[in-house]
């Protein structure tokens, strides 16, 4: 089968992981894939290449570029895919437009998050619906949103929740714990709280790092190891320097090695706002770790209360706090979350289960 994925750019960030993962279990299961970039290709198109799959780029302007269209067109001419896979709203209108003279191809689309829609894309994606075949959505309540906003394609919508490499991410040990702290310069007898995510309003890093300024006037060995970057970073160093945190937090950017430093952790947060089927969460449990996260989104089908970690509020920094102090004095409990994250990952969140669910949808 051929298979054609659309995405905006190959970026650093959890959609995109997603894309370059699917793609490659599905090259390795014998599909010819491609993958086209709306925009430019990105920091990540190279780990695709490298494996012979090829990646082009439409270079497409921000308003509505009939370039751009052509272009994906004469990719898809040039391909002959049996399947075009988009990647969120502006995607799918942009390949809805592109097969108008070919019904015979299938289009399927992924709404990977569960954010507003601006009226105009909103209509765009809306009219798009009519050429796609299936609408999935990463978690049951983006497919319940999507249902409030498109009731008329309800029978076409399917879940499909996220799944990565399990094979990347070692589980955490004490030897690797000590190894993390020595290569980051802290005491060895650091709790070490860390989060993954893009430094953006919508992962609410300001709650966790008011929260851990709260938990580390009690617990004077946690530090806070902040992994990804973005334009809030100045304001939030601002922050932490503010709340008397900045000796305790450390900002490591965007990271290669991802995996390797959450196997040195000891607790992972995510205070998202709202939230999809979390990459970092599912990497989280891989690597055996126990999680505090907001109750948002398709985070309580990735933690389940009291099993592989803690929901909390969004927004509420002394609950957060206080949830985050007893788990730092707990390890027995942390280690029973951490196993039990593990194992829902080994059955639920691996990059084969998602494939061949998504296989099943192609085969129909």
């Amino acid at each position: 089968m051929h298979i054609l994925h659309v995405v905006e750019t190959l970026h650093t960030g959890g959609l995109e992981r997603v894309v370059i993962d699917l793609a490659l279990q599905q090259a390795a299961l014998g599909h010819e894939c491609m993958v086209v970039c709306l925009f430019e290709k990105g920091s990540l198109a190279g780990e695709l290449e490298d494996k012979n799959i090829p990646v082009s780029c439409c270079n497409k302007k921000n308003s509505l570029d009939l370039k751009a269209v052509r272009c994906l067109a004469g990719t898809i001419g040039v391909f002959h895919p049996d399947i075009v896979h988009t990647h969120n709203m502006s995607c799918n209108y942009y390949a809805a437009l592109a097969l108008l003279k070919d019904r015979k191809i299938r289009l399927i689309n992924t709404r990977h998050g569960i954010g507003e829609m601006r009226r105009k894309q909103k209509w765009l994606f809306g009219m798009s619906l009519f050429r796609t075949a299936c609408l999935v959505g990463v978690c049951s309540q983006a497919t319940t949103l999507l249902g409030k906003q498109f009731p008329f394609f309800r029978h076409r919508m399917k879940t499909i929740p996220n799944g990565i490499v399990l094979e990347r991410h070692p589980r955490r040990t004490e030897q690797r714990h000590g190894q993390l702290t020595r290569s980051l310069g802290l005491p060895p007898e650091s709790l070490l709280i860390t989060v993954v995510a893009r430094l953006n309003p919508v992962k609410n890093h300001r709650m966790l790092i008011e929260a851990f300024a709260l938990t580390a006037e009690k617990l004077p060995q946690a530090r806070l190891i902040i992994i990804g970057d973005g334009a809030l970073r100045p304001d939030l160093e601002k922050l932490a320097r503010d709340l008397g945190v900045d000796d305790k937090l450390l900002f490591l950017g965007d990271r290669r090695d991802v995996a390797e430093l959450l196997a040195g952790m000891d607790l992972f947060v995510l205070p998202s706002t709202q939230e999809g089927h979390s990459i970092s969460l599912i990497e989280a449990c891989a690597s055996g770790l126990p999680i505090i996260a907001t109750n948002v989104g398709g985070n309580p089908e990735i933690v389940k209360d009291g099993v592989n970690g803690l929901l909390t509020e969004s927004n509420n920094v002394p609950a957060l706090a206080d949830k985050m102090e007893k788990l730092l004095l707990d390890r027995e409990k942390r280690e029973r979350f951490g196993q039990n994250g593990r194992k829902w990952a080994e059955t639920e969140g691996s990059v084969q289960a998602m494939a061949q669910r998504y296989q099943d949808i192609y085969a129909k």
